[in-house]
């Protein structure tokens, strides 16, 4: 008895010692320190080494909304510059969380004006400028891309000044903040240290021009075909390419929801269903121009419908493995593509 009273005692001594410990730093500070330091001591992921070409889908969705799939955007990684394709919603939000390095994001290019390819803009602007962007961004487009850029500019002016003003111009400096627009036609567009980007008009009307983008890098190849119906262009500029990123919309799942809203008394909201098939891809369609262009691997992006299961996703390829058995994924958020240079290799993974 007097050895459990001897140990009880001491427990309650402790209990009180550490009852004491906790009321002058609570254990939530404690944890939320913890977890702190580990999240900002992680590295940044490394999306392609030297020589490489990789692909990472920051959003894979459409204009409809979809809790898993951001809107349209895809990043170009050549080594260690980075390059996006569009710029949808939630694509500034998904780089970040990805912890991926902003600040080496070296240009963007807008295949087309439809607000779901260009909404986030202003983010990428301000994001990459806090993270460390030290001049200009280019943004390269159709014509008209002067009258896009601008508007951000303007609308994100104000606020560039109150973060300059509050963290100071060395940190912020004022004349890094831009984007500026390159209006660009069809052709070859840039060429440094080894990549080459080619703008390949599509058809996407009345949305025009429109473009499609091809990235060649170390002896890999990459082509992102932004919204487009079938179009020749497209396939001949895709010939051997590595991967094609090829937009999907599925013509009988998009018929059901047309029918569905119908039914239910949303005559506007049908119509839009309806109206939108003919300027975008079947799943079929983007197989077979897979093949006429005897690319790798062909991968679907700016998903239409919303597919929020496996059976979605089934209904979605139908018919595709007919035309096109073996080469075909579907993209989601966070998937990355890797090209090793000077190889066949494809490599896949999602970010950390």
């Amino acid at each position: 008895m007097r050895r459990l009273a001897i140990f009880l005692g001491a427990l309650m001594v402790l209990a009180g010692v550490v009852f004491a410990a906790l009321e002058r730093a609570p254990v939530e500070s404690w944890l939320f320190r913890r977890i702190a330091f580990h999240a900002v001591s992680q590295p940044k992921p490394v999306l392609a080494e030297k020589n490489e070409l990789a692909v990472l889908f920051c959003g894979t969705g459409s204009p409809l909304p979809d809790k898993s799939r951001g809107g349209p955007c895809t990043l170009i990684a050549a080594g260690d510059r980075l390059y996006l394709v569009d710029a949808g919603i939630d694509s500034a939000r998904n780089l970040m969380l990805w912890r991926i390095p902003l600040e080496k994001i070296a240009g963007v290019f807008i295949t087309h004006f439809h607000s779901d390819h260009i909404g986030e803009l202003g983010e990428i602007r301000l994001q990459t400028w806090v993270a460390g962007r030290n001049k200009p961004l280019a943004v390269y487009g159709p014509p008209g891309i002067e009258r896009v850029v601008g508007g951000f500019n303007e609308a994100y002016a104000l606020d560039a000044g109150y973060r300059t003003a509050h963290h100071g111009a060395a940190m912020l400096p004022p004349d890094a903040v831009a984007m500026v627009p390159r209006p660009i036609d069809a052709g070859t567009v840039l060429e440094l240290n080894g990549l080459k980007v080619t703008a390949i008009k599509v058809h996407h009307d009345p949305a025009t021009p429109a473009y499609g983008y091809r990235f060649d890098y170390g002896g890999r190849s990459i082509v992102v075909s932004g919204d487009t119906a079938p179009d020749q262009n497209l396939t001949t500029a895709a010939h051997g390419a590595d991967v094609l990123v090829h937009e999907g919309l599925s013509p009988e799942m998009v018929a059901i929801m047309r029918d569905a809203l119908a039914a239910s008394g949303h005559p506007r909201q049908a119509k839009i269903f309806h109206d939108i098939p003919p300027y975008h891809t079947s799943p079929v369609d983007a197989a077979r121009i897979a093949n006429q262009a005897q690319v790798r691997l062909l991968v679907f992006t700016h998903i239409i419908p919303m597919l929020p299961n496996s059976f979605a996703e089934r209904l979605f390829l139908h018919g595709v493995s007919d035309v096109r058995p073996d080469g075909v994924e579907m993209a989601h958020d966070g998937l990355i593509v890797r090209l090793p240079a000077n190889t066949t290799g494809i490599r896949e993974s999602g970010v950390p």
